[in-house]
């Protein structure tokens, strides 16, 4: 019969650390979740992220999550290994395998995090491009996803997302009539030419009128001003009609206002 296992290592390090940042993971995938569901952020959209992610905060934020997850999974990896008792050679060759993959995991995320696409470069993208639409693998991978931003209701309400929580405004009209619908409704088939017509026409009038006005640009938003987010706006809008259209979208003017 075989005897049992008795460790000859106490591990109250690797025991210490592994509750220690099971702890703090708590918090952390807390504060994420939050972040994700009950926020301006709670629709994720490549704006949204490339925002986040050209914050310090919130790169540090993340580098501190992703970090604590890999310790505390390979922590607890090595921990089952240490438990089925290999020869010492095997075990110390096989911990060495696990960090150096997880130290090499672990940096490509760093720099991934600290070199984000710039948020500029995304609108830029947006407004030359249109919004995406396509297709992508779902879970599982054999049951595709299309998606398709170019519709015009999905767009509508898209903009209008950005305009009420990303957008620096610089004008008073209210939200609703920017869009021509009554208070808590949003973009529909059946509303389409009016929300469509309302929301262009605020697009010029205030390209046209250069709305600034005296408030200071805020920069921790995606937009800095009403003006900005409507020259952008008309460029998207143009460029998804092209797309639907299936021609080559105008040249975007959106980047000139950046200088």
């Amino acid at each position: 019969m075989a005897s049992f296992y008795v460790s000859r290592r106490t591990g109250s390090t690797q025991w210490l650390l592994q509750r220690v940042s099971a702890a703090l993971l708590v918090v952390l995938a807390f504060g994420h979740f939050a972040l994700q569901h009950f926020t301006s952020d709670a629709v994720s959209t490549g704006l949204t992220v490339a925002h986040r992610l050209n914050d310090p905060w919130w790169q540090s934020y993340y580098v501190v999550f992703i970090g604590l997850a890999l310790f505390h999974g390979t922590n607890g990896l090595i921990g089952i290994l240490r438990d089925y008792a290999p020869p010492a050679k095997l075990r110390f060759l096989a911990e060495i395998v696990i960090w150096t993959a997880v130290a090499a995991f672990g940096g490509r995320a760093v720099i991934n995090i600290a070199t984000p696409i710039a948020e500029t470069e995304v609108k830029v993208m947006y407004a030359s491009r249109g919004f995406p639409a396509g297709e992508t693998r779902g879970n599982p991978p054999t049951l595709a996803m299309t998606f398709d931003f170019r519709d015009q209701v999905r767009e509508l309400r898209l903009f209008e997302y950005y305009l009420v929580q990303h957008t620096h405004r610089t004008e008073a009209m209210p939200v609703v009539q920017v869009f021509g619908h009554k208070p808590g409704e949003e973009a529909t088939e059946a509303n389409l030419s009016v929300v469509s017509a309302a929301f262009d026409a605020w697009v010029e009038s205030t390209i046209a009128a250069r709305a600034t006005t005296a408030l200071t640009p805020d920069r921790s938003k995606i937009f800095s001003t009403s003006y900005e987010f409507a020259v952008w706006a008309r460029d998207v809008r143009r460029a998804n009609a092209a797309g639907r259209a299936g021609v080559v979208p105008p040249q975007p003017t959106y980047a000139a206002t950046l200088h």
